[in-house]
């Protein structure tokens, strides 16, 4: 299937439903837990304050599809935009460049998240960073282009991720906050 076709497709399913395109197959997500929401909550709440200083050059979203190609349309959890965009700035229907991708591992969707997504979103030339998170435990794997994509795992109560490209530091502390982890 087609973007295109996968565009009729999900023009025809209940708004609720969240679908990706993955090698030309419509997947639909399971609803997120309550644990996984809670991390989006953390990382938009974070990013935002900082997308807010003055100098900010990007912007940050959640649940936006991104276009790799004509067969892939991912969706990351919450994705950093080059630029400072606004929305009328954008195309109505996915977005065609991101700076960060983040995922929240869910069971169903760790091999994909940690394999699959990975191999596509490094295909991006805007792509500096594809950040990967557990729900279940203290720990984030950071796959960054200026280490080749190889893999950081990160676990430490005071270890962060530095972007360098967006002169930030995301401590692991404000990832999981209040989580019980």
């Amino acid at each position: 299937m087609t973007i295109e076709a996968f565009y009729a497709f999900t023009d025809t399913r209940p708004d609720d439903e969240r679908w990706e395109l993955i090698e030309g197959e419509p997947v639909m997500n399971a609803a997120a837990s309550p644990m996984h929401q809670w991390i989006v909550k953390n990382l938009l709440f974070a990013l935002t304050q900082r997308e807010r200083a003055p100098g900010a050059t990007w912007r940050v979203l959640s649940e936006v599809g991104l276009r790799i190609s004509d067969l892939n349309r991912p969706e990351p959890d919450v994705v950093i935009l080059p630029g400072a965009v606004r929305p009328v700035d954008l195309p109505p229907r996915h977005l065609e460049a991101a700076t960060v991708a983040f995922e929240v591992l869910s069971p169903t969707t760790a091999d994909r998240d940690l394999r699959w997504k990975r191999n596509a979103y490094t295909t991006l030339p805007s792509l500096t960073h594809y950040v990967v998170i557990a729900q279940d435990a203290f720990e984030v794997v950071v796959f960054a282009r200026d280490s080749g994509f190889a893999e950081q795992r990160l676990s430490g109560r005071d270890d962060a991720v530095v972007f360098p490209a967006l002169g930030i530091i995301l401590p692991l502390a404000e990832i999981f906050r209040d989580t019980g982890l």
